[in-house]
């Protein structure tokens, strides 16, 4: 079988960027025979990462159809949009006609172009999405979200999204029949202990782009509370910045919080963190899949996680993890508190081991997707 796979990005830092290379390193263990091809939209780091699990690539430049800011986009705009576009879907069919191939997947919602490319060679198209549009508020399509969307359904054999959460969004304007959940995989690039070594002090993480999703600013009135109530704590905040970092930054030098919470850029090597944590603390307003708390409980960490998105799914409130109602500071300072008790930290850990992890795997991941191609 002759895959085709087109990347948003050409950078290795999102979570649907790992998804995609998760799934090619399954696809390739389990189904060798398969033959995998990628376009990025740029040169950049994804291609080095990718090359070992993939047959060949094709760099060819393709802005989103999502721009950064919410102002009105003029029909003028609109219109050169759309004559920019035919220019790159004819690039995108010429490669096509090149390798051939039995399917062709869109990663994430922000490209149009393989799915009009396919429509043109009678190519089946299928839609990787793990976003949801109406969680952007600072984002804007060229076109109406409802155009995306019949789009989408017109311009697809399938849909496929990572959780139960976002099939509910996407059912609304998809077709139901053409919606599957898979369950994608979390691979480890190292190996983590599955029991957490003893800190002196207690040390939560939260890792995440600040942004105005991921909710940093909540954990830090959390851990100002704990330090005004004389409870010592221990914070790492890693992420890119999104435009939030400043705000946090003054926030804990307001605060006097400098030598309670230590703030770290976006790395690969985010696994030495888990080890340095005895919990991981997830303060999003929404997430389609959380990649951060397997890994996390991959790496022996229990997690509190808001009660919304694909959070409930991921974890099962008081089984192996914690759910605190978003927005709810208090709530959050109580969970936090339950898990000081390393006792009560195992428990949470002896659970997780008990319910598995395997779903999760490279191999589970790429059956799961072949046989929606059959």
């Amino acid at each position: 079988m002759k895959l085709v796979f087109l990347s948003h990005d050409s950078n290795h830092t999102g979570g649907a960027q790992k998804c995609l290379v998760d799934l090619f390193k399954g696809l390739k263990c389990k189904y060798p025979h398969c033959e995998i091809y990628v376009i990025f939209p740029s040169e950049g780091e994804l291609i080095e990462t990718c090359a070992p699990y993939i047959d060949g690539y094709k760099v060819i430049p393709m802005p989103w159809w999502l721009l950064d800011n919410n102002r009105v986009i003029s029909f003028r705009k609109k219109v050169s949009f759309a004559f920019k576009t035919i220019k790159r879907v004819m690039k995108v069919v010429r490669y096509l006609r090149l390798i051939k191939p039995d399917y062709a997947v869109t990663n994430t919602i922000v490209l149009p172009y393989l799915a009009l490319s396919c429509k043109i060679l009678s190519v089946k198209h299928i839609w990787f999405i793990h976003e949801i549009p109406t969680t952007w508020g600072d984002r804007k399509f060229v076109f109406s979200l409802e155009g995306i969307l019949k789009f989408i359904d017109s311009f697809s054999a399938k849909v496929v999204v990572p959780s139960n959460f976002a099939k509910s969004f996407y059912t609304q304007a998809i077709r139901i029949n053409k919606i599957d959940v898979i369950t994608q995989a979390v691979d480890l690039d190292v190996s983590c202990s599955s029991v957490q070594a003893e800190h002196k002090r207690y040390t939560i993480l939260l890792v995440g782009t600040f942004d105005s999703n991921k909710g940093q600013m909540e954990l830090l009135q959390a851990i100002k509370s704990i330090v005004d109530s004389g409870r010592d704590i221990s914070c790492y905040l890693v992420g890119s910045d999104a435009g939030n970092l400043s705000i946090c930054k003054k926030f804990i030098s307001t605060n006097e919080l400098e030598d309670n919470v230590t703030i770290a850029p976006f790395t690969n090597d985010i696994y030495a963190y888990y080890l340095l944590a005895d919990i991981l603390v997830v303060c999003s307003g929404f997430e389609t899949f959380g990649r951060v708390v397997v890994e996390a409980q991959k790496c022996g960490l229990p997690a509190i996680l808001t009660d919304v998105g694909a959070n409930p799914e991921r974890i099962q409130d008081g089984v192996n993890g914690l759910l605190y109602a978003k927005g709810d500071i208090d709530d959050l300072v109580c969970k936090i508190e339950v898990l000081r008790d390393k006792c009560k930290r195992d428990e949470f850990v002896k659970q997780v081991k008990q319910i598995k992890l395997e779903k999760y795997s490279l191999v589970s991941f790429a059956s799961q997707f072949y046989d929606l191609l059959k």
